[in-house]
């Protein structure tokens, strides 16, 4: 009697011909698609070898390096780890959009205490339809620390990073990274 199960449980996992995560990704142009704008740029860069200059600030220390030979996409992870496309957030976004003489600006933001990313706002050439800047902030808070931190990226400029830590009892601190793209 439970060889008969085993087989019906196998048949009918063998008979689901979509991957769990083509599932996921289905559906992932609600929003602004986020890391595949990322993603691309990352791949642009990379294949420009493009080297930056980081003016980077941490606790009121600076100091400024120049660097090529960037894994690109590692780089800029913390853009692609800002997509709000995910099935659970749908609908948790105010989408506001705005019409200037050459560019849209699109503004996704939320109140939800339970999404980290709590505003991006997309910038669109009207005449190319690409983005041309991005802006992301995010919240976290619980009972050991919060953070803030809010990102920016200008196509074929550079991108910034600031945010604050306080860890509870421990330390609070705060970093800047502000990046422009530069010939080696």
């Amino acid at each position: 009697m439970i060889r008969p199960i085993y087989i019906a449980v196998l048949i009918f996992l063998c008979s689901c011909n979509q991957d769990p995560a083509e599932a996921y990704y289905e559906d992932q142009r609600y929003y602004y698609d986020l890391p595949l704008f990322i993603k691309n740029q990352a791949s642009n860069l990379n294949d420009k070898e493009q080297w930056v200059r980081k003016h980077v600030t941490k606790d009121g220390h600076s100091h400024i390096i120049e660097r090529g030979n960037i894994v690109w996409e590692e780089e800029l992870d913390a853009f692609i780890e800002s997509d709000i496309n995910r099935p659970a957030w749908r609908g948790e976004f105010r989408v506001d959009t705005i019409s200037l003489e050459r560019a849209f600006i699109i503004t996704y933001k939320t109140e939800n205490e339970q999404i980290p990313v709590k505003n991006v706002v997309v910038t669109i050439d009207k005449d190319s339809r690409q983005c041309i800047q991005l802006t992301v902030d995010r919240h976290t808070e619980n009972f050991l620390y919060s953070s803030d931190q809010r990102l920016f990226f200008t196509t074929g400029e550079g991108y910034m990073m600031k945010g604050k830590l306080s860890v509870s009892l421990l330390f609070d601190s705060e970093y800047s990274i502000e990046s422009e793209f530069i010939e080696s």
